[in-house]
């Protein structure tokens, strides 16, 4: 994720927070590479977001048109893995506390904060885009990522924490994290019921 992380943000400087499909599949390409079997999702997101001042607090998801998925991640081996929750303060129209990303073990319920709701899986063969100018533009994106990779030595950090499961977030919650620490009290005080799936 830190690849690709650094990868969309080079290509698309001006709203790589908006680039989640790019993501999915730099995800998808790596992980392929290293011998994994990922596959991209398609559907609906949520996550809890807190303002930095500590006063305001919501759910946020992505934008998206009617009929259409709203974001897109990997499911790998059990795992969510999705850089995509770490861009949504870039997002908001208001000062947002830093959020991490997500390797989620789908053995484990999502938590309040957290809300997946997967409508479609893509094929291995599936192309980015049917139209020929956004699948050349995805096909140079993937080559970045490849070409990054095989030139990176040693170990490279994502930006910020990654969510792994409750206890990351707890553990981020004792190093005083303001987006875990919110997130947990967001936690104990919401309904399932009342939560947009």
């Amino acid at each position: 994720m830190a690849i690709v992380d650094r990868c969309l943000k080079k290509t698309f400087p001006e709203d790589h927070h908006q680039r989640c499909a790019y993501a999915a599949f730099g995800v998808r390409e790596l992980m392929r590479a290293s011998g994994a079997a990922p596959e991209v999702m398609g559907g609906d997101f949520v996550a809890f977001i807190v303002g930095r001042d500590n006063c305001r607090a919501g759910m946020s998801g992505f934008a998206y048109g009617e009929g259409q998925c709203s974001h897109f991640w990997v499911e790998c081996d059990g795992l969510i893995i999705d850089p995509g929750p770490s861009y949504l303060p870039l997002r908001s129209s208001y000062p947002t506390a830093r959020m991490p990303a997500v390797i989620w073990s789908l053995a484990e319920p999502l938590p309040t904060y957290l809300r997946y709701r997967p409508k479609l899986r893509f094929q291995d063969d599936a192309a980015f885009s049917a139209e020929n100018s956004i699948q050349a533009r995805a096909d140079a994106f993937l080559s970045v990522c490849r070409e990054r990779s095989a030139a990176q030595r040693g170990h490279l950090a994502f930006p910020g924490w990654i969510m792994t499961g409750r206890a990351s977030v707890i553990a981020a919650a004792r190093r005083d994290d303001p987006w875990a620490v919110s997130a947990l009290r967001f936690d104990k005080m919401t309904d399932e019921a009342s939560l947009p799936f």
